[in-house]
């Protein structure tokens, strides 16, 4: 099978990597990730650590229910500001990197298609001239043999 190249490889776009960070903060923003769970065997120790994370800059989320079932105490507190922030830098990071490592493997895929290309070229190139040479000699014996023997003469 031969090998053909269509297209070319994309190129680093800064607004398709904004678009994909933007993508991954809506879900940041809209699921639990903003979020961080607080849990406790026992109702005073749930209030302490509920206490102590709302001193540190942290809510209740209202869209995460509370489970305030015996021996297993939770609820969902929406993290503060700064944090979320590190996390959106933590996860604009992350997406960039998975970007670049996307378009450096397309275009080591496309590197490879073009050596198989120019492989496959080359050995076709070869081929033919093999074939021609093979036909070349094959005229220059059939000569030969005409001159040994000449054409047989039927008086």
């Amino acid at each position: 099978m031969k090998t053909t190249i269509q297209g070319t490889p994309r190129q680093y776009d800064e607004a398709e990597l904004k678009q994909r960070q933007e993508g991954f903060h809506r879900v940041y923003e809209q699921t639990d990730q903003c979020c961080e769970l607080v849990k406790a065997d026992i109702p005073h120790l749930f209030l302490a650590h509920v206490i102590e994370r709302s001193h540190q800059g942290y809510e209740l989320h209202t869209r995460y229910p509370a489970s305030m079932e015996p021996l297993n105490y939770s609820c969902r507190m929406l993290k503060p500001k700064p944090l979320q922030q590190k996390d959106l830098a933590d996860i604009d990071e992350e997406v960039r990197s998975d970007y670049i490592a996307e378009l450096k493997e397309e275009h080591q895929r496309y590197r490879d298609l073009l050596t198989q290309q120019l492989i496959e070229a080359d050995a076709a190139k070869e081929s033919k001239k093999l074939e021609l040479a093979r036909i070349k000699r094959l005229a220059e014996i059939e000569k030969e043999v005409d001159g040994c023997f000449g054409d047989l003469v039927i008086p």
